[in-house]
């Protein structure tokens, strides 16, 4: 199994001048070293990360000291997370990989959940979203639909202005199995997709799919994790108190 961290965006919102998962906290530790020391926690051995790198890749290669595999998007100031995705399935064989957004924060102990399930395509959905999002300037502007009927997926990612719809958040960790990337693969769907938006975003990705009749399984429930869009929201953790919000 090989678990990826999408990092090569600009994230441009923070008005940073270096990838946001190496900002730094009041304990020294960045983003990424964060979600890097978690992963180990959960069961994966530093052999089998990825981080796809495009903004200042060197920075990502200098803070993580060479210790993990790594592909950089050269395209990355023209495409998005779906075509990062696809530069590690064209590389590497298929085999179980788990996508983790380079922009969120979260626990081993969902990651191992994610891990234990037979499901082919599950993605962690909080169910206590608005709690966190409640903290956040102007959060009304980021509501994005998420329908789920029976464990399942059936609609996510259409922009929203009220809650109506919206039964979870996505929260960018999603586990696709080793035949499911195969099948990816061999019917050509993300290549077939990339040649008419190759700026294509995951969850629009992942209607697509479900679209073409893939089952994406939901692990709904409340989750301890925190998204950061922009620098606001890294202040904002900062002065959480965990035990409070999760």
């Amino acid at each position: 199994m090989k678990a990826v961290i999408l990092c090569a965006g600009l994230g441009s919102r923070t008005g940073l001048n270096y990838p946001k998962c190496l900002y730094k906290f009041s304990d020294g530790k960045t983003l990424l070293k964060k979600n890097l020391e978690t992963l180990v926690r959960a069961g994966f051995k530093k052999s089998d990360i990825i981080l796809v790198t495009g903004f200042k890749s060197s920075l990502i290669k200098k803070e993580t000291k060479n210790l993990y595999k790594y592909i950089h998007n050269s395209k990355f100031r023209n495409t998005n997370m779906v075509y990062s995705f696809y530069e590690v399935i064209k590389k590497y064989k298929s085999q179980d990989y788990f996508i983790f957004y380079a922009d969120i924060i979260f626990t081993a102990q969902i990651v191992r959940k994610l891990i234990r399930s037979k499901k082919k395509i599950l993605t962690l959905i909080d169910s206590d979203w608005l709690k966190k999002w409640r903290l956040k300037k102007n959060y009304l502007n980021d509501l994005e639909e998420l329908k789920i009927k029976k464990k399942k997926i059936i609609s996510l990612g259409k922009k929203v202005n009220n809650i109506k719809n919206i039964n979870g958040r996505f929260i960018g960790i999603t586990k696709f199995s080793k035949s499911t990337i195969k099948e990816l693969k061999k019917n050509k769907i993300i290549k077939e997709l990339l040649i008419l938006d190759n700026k294509i975003d995951f969850t629009n990705f992942l209607m697509h799919i479900i679209k073409k009749n893939y089952s994406i399984y939901a692990l709904r429930k409340k989750i301890n994790w925190f998204e950061f869009d922009n620098l606001q929201d890294f202040k904002i953790y900062e002065k959480i108190d965990n035990y409070d919000l999760f």
